[in-house]
Formats: C-alpha cells, sequence, structure tokens
C-alpha cells in the first residue's frame, strides 16, 4: 500500500488514529509483478468410514446409494465414488488431475486452526509440492469475537504455520489469503483494514490479502479483490444473455481493480445446484459445457491477473469440475483448452490506473469541494462500507468514525458534527445499553438540526439489527422508502432522469443497470414537507417510479439526504458523490 490519510476513529474517552492507504493509492507493483495464473476453490472437508478421515463415519456426504449413484448432499456422483479428503492417495490423484488440466493452484476452504479441513492442509501442500501446484487457505469466517485482533490473531496463525512452505501460493513474494464474503461481512471493510494492519505488522515480509468484494472500498482495503460465486447472476439466463452479462461484468471487475493497482480475479462456474441442500435452492443450467465456455471467452477477453473456478469439487453445490458419472472429464478438458488459451497471452497487462472512469473530476473541482468542506467534522456512523465513506477520504475532507458507544453516550450533536454519515448495509446496531438508545439517539441528533447523509451500500438502510431481525427503522430517521422490485419488470425500460440539473456532473437521463443488484427502493417524500426531487426514475411512458436522489427536512427538525445504493455502483458513481457532497455543503448551513 502506498500513501495515508489520518481518519480519527472515536473510541470509548479517547481517539485512535486510524491509517487508511488512500491517497495515492494506486500503483503498478501488482500489475506489473502478478503472473496470470488459475486457481481453483477445492474442498477438504469429506469423509468416508473407511478413510483417514473419516475414522468410521462419513463426513459430509450423507446418505450414501452406491448402486443408484446418488448422494444425500451432492448433486451429482463423483467418478471416484464417495472418499476422504484426508486420504494422500486422493489428494495426488486430484493434484495431477488439476495439473493436466491447466490449473495452477487451490484456494483451501478452511474453517479454523484443528478443524476438519485444517488438519488436511499439511497433506495438500506437499501434494501440492510434488505437482509444482500452489495453494492457500480461503478464510471463511472470523473467530469470536470477530474483531480485528481475534482476525489477526487467527491469520498470522496460519501463515506461521503454512506461509512459508514452498507450495504456498505467493504474489511478488508474499503468502497469499483468500477472505471469503461471510468472513468479510463479518467485520467490514474498516475493520478488516485495521486487521490487515495488524497482520502485516506481526508478519516478517507481510502478506496479500483477497477479498471478496468488487467494491470501491474493498479496493482501498485489500490487496486484491475477487468474487466466490456468480451463480446468483447467472441464475435464469439462457447462453445468449449469460454471454451478454460477462462481457459487461467482467471488464468493469478488472478495470475496478487495476484503478487501484489490485490484484483481479475473474470467476468462472461450470453450473451450480443447490436443491438438494437448500430450499428451494438456486440452480443454473450447464447447457452441456457451454455455459463454462462463454464465461471464459469473457474472461479471457477481459485479461485479469487469475481466473479462479468455482469449484475443484464442491459437491454440494453442483459446481464442480471434478470428474463425476454425470459428466465425465468434460470439464476438466474445457478447463486444459481455456486455461491454456488464456495463460499463452504473453503480453504484459495494462498499467494500472490507465483506464479510469470519463467521469473522473478535475484536480480544480475537488478542490474547490475540499474548500467548501473545509473545517467540518463529518462524523460517520460504524459499518461504513459503501463508496460514499471511501471516496470521502480520497477527497481529504476530516471524517471521524464514531462506534455505537459514541452515538448512544451523547457525543452525538449537530453542533459537534453538522453532518452524519451512514454508509453501511441494511444492518445496524439498535440496542448498547436499552432497547432502541440508538434510534433514541439519532432521532435526537435529528430534531436538534443534525443533518443525516444517506449513502447506503445496500438496498434498506436501517432495516436489520444487530441479531438479524427485521426493525426497519428507516423511516423514523427520514429516510422514508418503498418497496420498487428485486428485478425490474420486462418491457418496462427504466431510466434515471433529472426533474431540474441540479447534479451538473451526471447526466441528464441515462438508464438503470442491467447488472449487479437490480433492487429497487425509491424515497417517498412524506407530505407537507419540504423536498428536493434531484434524481428519479422513469418509466418507458415518463411515469414517475420515485425518487433515486432525494432532499427532504423533516417536520421535527433536521435534514435527509439520500442516495440509491445501486447507483454508487454505477459509471457516474463519481459524479454523483461530488454534486452530492456540494449540494449538502450548500444547505447544512441553511
Amino acid at each position: 500500500m502506498s500513501g495515508s490519510i489520518a481518519v480519527l476513529q472515536r473510541s470509548k474517552g479517547f481517539l485512535l488514529l486510524l491509517f487508511l492507504a488512500v491517497v495515492g493509492f494506486a500503483t503498478a507493483s501488482w500489475a506489473a509483478e502478478v503472473p496470470r495464473q488459475v486457481l481453483a476453490f477445492y474442498y477438504p472437508w469429506y469423509g468416508a468410514a473407511d478413510g483417514p478421515g473419516g475414522a468410521g463415519k462419513t463426513v459430509h456426504w450423507g446418505r450414501i446409494d452406491v448402486a443408484g449413484k446418488d448422494i444425500e448432499a451432492s448433486t451429482d456422483y463423483p467418478e471416484l465414488g464417495v472418499y476422504d479428503s484426508h486420504d494422500p492417495n486422493l489428494i495426488d490423484r486430484h493434484c495431477r488431475w488439476a495439473k493436466a488440466a491447466g490449473i495452477d493452484g487451490f484456494i483451501v476452504s478452511w474453517w479454523g486452526h484443528n478443524h476438519y479441513t485444517d488438519r488436511a492442509m499439511p497433506l495438500i501442500l506437499e501434494a501440492c509440492k510434488r505437482h509444482g501446484l500452489t495453494t492457500c487457505i480461503y478464510y471463511e469466517t472470523v473467530p469470536r469475537p470477530r474483531t480485528p485482533r481475534s482476525a489477526a490473531d487467527d491469520i498470522v496463525k496460519v501463515l506461521n504455520k503454512y506461509g512459508k512452505h514452498p507450495a504456498h501460493l505467493k504474489a511478488s513474494g508474499k503468502p497469499v489469503v483468500f477472505i471469503y464474503g461471510r468472513a468479510l461481512q463479518e467485520m467490514g471493510l474498516t475493520e478488516w483494514l485495521k486487521a490487515l494492519e495488524m497482520i502485516n505488522a506481526e508478519c516478517e515480509g507481510g502478506f496479500a490479502a483477497m477479498g471478496d468484494q468488487f467494491s470501491y472500498g474493498a479496493v482501498r482495503v485489500f490487496d486484491g479483490v475477487h468474487t466466490y460465486n456468480t451463480a446468483g447472476q447467472l441464475g435464469g439466463r439462457d447462453l445468449a444473455d449469460a454471454s451478454r452479462w460477462a462481457a459487461e461484468t467482467y471488464p468493469s471487475w478488472v478495470r475496478l481493480a487495476d484503478d487501484g493497482g489490485r490484484i483481479c480475479a475473474i470467476t468462472v462456474i461450470p453450473g451450480y445446484d443447490d436443491t438438494k441442500i437448500r430450499k428451494p435452492g438456486l440452480a443454473v443450467k450447464r447447457y452441456d459445457g457451454e455455459l463454462y465456455r462463454v464465461q471464459w471467452e469473457q474472461a479471457i477477453k477481459a485479461d485479469p491477473h487469475w481466473v479462479l473456478i468455482t469449484s475443484f469439487n464442491e459437491w454440494h453445490e453442483g459446481s464442480e469440475i471434478e470428474p463425476s458419472v454425470q459428466y465425465g472429464r468434460r470439464y476438466l478438458d474445457l478447463t486444459a483448452e481455456y486455461a491454456g488459451r488464456f495463460k499463452a497471452n504473453k503480453n504484459p497487462r495494462r498499467p494500472a490506473g490507465d483506464v479510469r472512469s470519463e467521469n473522473v473530476l478535475s484536480r480544480q473541482e475537488k478542490e474547490r469541494l475540499r474548500d467548501k468542506l473545509k473545517g467540518l467534522t463529518v462524523a460517520v456512523l460504524p459499518g461504513a462500507d459503501s463508496m460514499g465513506f471511501w471516496w470521502l477520504l480520497d477527497m481529504g475532507v476530516k471524517t471521524e468514525l464514531l462506534n455505537w458507544d459514541n452515538v448512544v453516550a451523547g457525543d452525538l450533536t449537530p453542533q459537534r458534527y453538522p453532518l452524519l454519515l451512514y454508509c453501511g448495509s441494511e444492518h445496524y446496531r439498535r440496542t448498547v445499553h436499552k432497547s432502541g438508545d440508538v434510534d433514541d439517539a439519532l432521532v435526537a441528533y435529528l430534531r436538534s438540526g443534525g443533518f443525516l447523509l444517506v449513502l447506503s451500500g445496500m438496498p434498506w438502510p436501517f432495516y436489520y439489527d444487530e441479531d438479524g431481525r427485521a426493525v426497519n427503522r428507516s423511516s423514523q430517521f427520514g429516510v422514508t422508502l418503498r418497496m420498487g422490485w428485486e428485478q425490474p419488470p420486462d418491457g418496462l425500460e427504466p431510466r434515471f432522469v433529472q426533474p431540474k440539473r441540479y447534479l451538473q456532473h451526471v447526466p441528464e437521463q441515462f438508464a438503470f443497470p442491467t447488472s449487479g443488484d437490480l433492487r429497487w427502493r425509491p424515497f417517498v417524500a412524506q407530505a407537507g414537507l419540504e423536498h428536493t426531487s434531484l434524481l428519479q426514475l422513469r418509466d418507458a411512458a415518463g411515469g414517475n417510479l420515485g425518487d433515486a436522489v432525494a432532499y427532504a427536512q423533516l417536520k421535527e427538525g433536521g435534514k435527509v439526504f439520500y442516495v440509491c445504493f445501486n447507483l454508487l455502483e454505477g459509471p457516474h458513481a463519481e459524479a454523483l458523490l461530488y454534486d452530492a457532497f456540494d449540494f449538502v455543503g450548500t444547505h447544512i448551513a441553511k
């Protein structure tokens, strides 16, 4: 990481300095030094009754019907039959297959020290060494209390055990750890940033962390970005539509990583079917191998550093390429074909940072906004993951991260913090000491004249409490949303439209996204309130579907500014954030 600015983090009774590498963060080092590789997610959690891991019982297979070639917890039936992940001969066979298919290494599902999966790691490392492969862990979950310290201690121990092994996957000489989305969400980006700082300080030479999230913030926290599974995006698509999705999505992911000088990994899947283990579950058709082909074709065109395969042997979810009774060795053969093509490209990858969005603002404009916000301390509620927070840091605006104790302790006042930023997902902590005391503090802040700016990373802010219960308190804080849709209805052709030109750097009209999270949750003005609609969504006939960007003054006092979450994932995100903060800076003193 290069370049850093200090962000104040308010803790109990004192301030901590959190150093974020976000100014001048882009370097060409990763793009220049990381060779093209193909890696496959690998599962060492199976046990057979007569195997060394199962030790008299089966593990992770469920009921087995050998004659009928059926396994209770597996979509398909392995060519090798029910096997044991701790069997050295089995691991050796997997490594030989992977090597022949052009796979360079395994990303191994790992669930904690002394777990069944952990006990397989020494065997996998040794087998990979013999076959010229590499491997690393897929970090699935953070041990309680799920703090930066508990994550750091856990991963430092992993690196001390395995990181120096010659078969451990490395990037620029640093051992790699992949962080799964579950583990990422258990702490959030700001807490992971602290954890990574601890790990790098405690591990000689540091390490490289690959986060399971393609986002503006993730590129500023992790050394690389990826996603585990694209089944949710591919479900229900025919081959042509799947190819279009990949053609639109893969290059945008690569650009995001390249803009930050980070490692980019694109994921391909042969198909997916978890309907045996989940109800109703999700199934993505394989189309006789053609689905795999169209993804590979687009991945090669996008030219990431790494292509990831989900999966080598996740039998529960039917995403395996390992030979099966149903498909034979078709997917190993396809992998060999496309992995060879991908790695045959000897041209150097594009320099990081040379494909920035067309909406990048001039230095003069950014300086003007910084001057406008000078002297303003922006308070940020915990869980700040969306682009809004990280972009504000890039701008160099003074930002203070609160914790929930600060919120209920009386520190949160308009005099101290004229602007309060919500950049979380849909979860927040509602209770610290007594039921709903966070709600009470936020209401008191607004009634005293505070200004709440909502730049959520998910569709409905303040929707779930700390226990995951749906409480939907957003309207209590003036963020009055209504249900729109999960997917745009056919034939609607929705477009964002500015009713008046408040957002000077944003186009007057542009289309609703066609990929990514397509949910729609519009802002609805409360009757009798002063309300400004800055950006609306309209259908093909011009019908108003609600506000995507809105400003409102509340009856009880206070102000609210709302930006629909998926605008922060689109091509005009930076321009929109600039205009939003420009608008807020004008109205905050009124």
